[in-house]
């Protein structure tokens, strides 16, 4: 697979509990890079600190040290679409670091795609030093994240590109309420993630934006 050029490299299981995209993966006979597999055994989310938040960071860790072999099975010349699931109800997602990975994001068959502007892994992601997008499905290890992983793929393999709504994140939400993924509330923004149980904030405040002009 590649993209304008680009080999593609596919990373999957950077947080150990998160199953169903792997599994997927497995069941295509995919090429792919396993993001933390000693978590991925023990059914954890990770060993000493997160993964995707440890690229960059040389803290003597075992995630740490995982994040620099993966870099190394990834030249700066590739791009990466990197799998996670969430607890979080809603849409899947993409998620960019950099607006000019759109296009790809319109390869996933995807309806919706967030900008991290209001970067919530301190620019220590993995798609923070590679270029790429992340893919982010509801369910850990379920028959639904499973099937969209499929999905994907497909919509990758097809080389097709199609429309997509795009968010950018700007906040944290502060308030307790109702909030739906992805449906705009009374207070003006599109939540994101919430439902997470893995963070320590209700979810993200993103806004609805243009790419191509804002």
């Amino acid at each position: 697979m590649d993209f304008n050029g680009r080999a593609v490299r596919i990373v999957a299981g950077q947080h150990g509990n998160e199953k169903g995209p792997v599994r997927a993966l497995i069941s295509r006979g995919c090429d792919f890079i396993l993001g933390n597999p000693e978590a991925g055994e023990r059914n954890v989310r990770y060993i000493d600190q997160d993964l995707n938040a440890s690229y960059g960071v040389d803290t003597g860790t075992f995630e740490s040290k995982r994040s620099q072999k993966i870099l190394d099975l990834i030249s700066p010349e590739d791009v990466v679409i990197d799998f996670h699931t969430t607890s979080a109800k809603g849409p899947p997602f993409a998620i960019l670091t950099d607006k000019v990975m759109l296009p790809l994001a319109e390869r996933t068959g995807l309806a919706h795609a967030v900008l991290m502007t209001h970067n919530i892994k301190k620019g220590h992601a993995l798609i923070n030093v590679r270029d790429g997008i992340a893919v982010e499905i509801s369910g850990y290890d379920t028959q639904e994240s499973f099937d969209t992983s499929l999905s994907v793929l497909d919509a990758l393999a097809s080389r097709r590109s199609s429309p997509l709504t795009l968010y950018e994140v700007y906040g944290l939400i502060t308030e307790p309420g109702v909030y739906e993924n992805f449906v705009e509330c009374e207070d003006g923004f599109y939540p994101v993630l919430v439902g997470e149980e893995s963070y320590d904030f209700i979810g993200l405040k993103a806004r609805r934006i243009d790419w191509l002009t804002d």
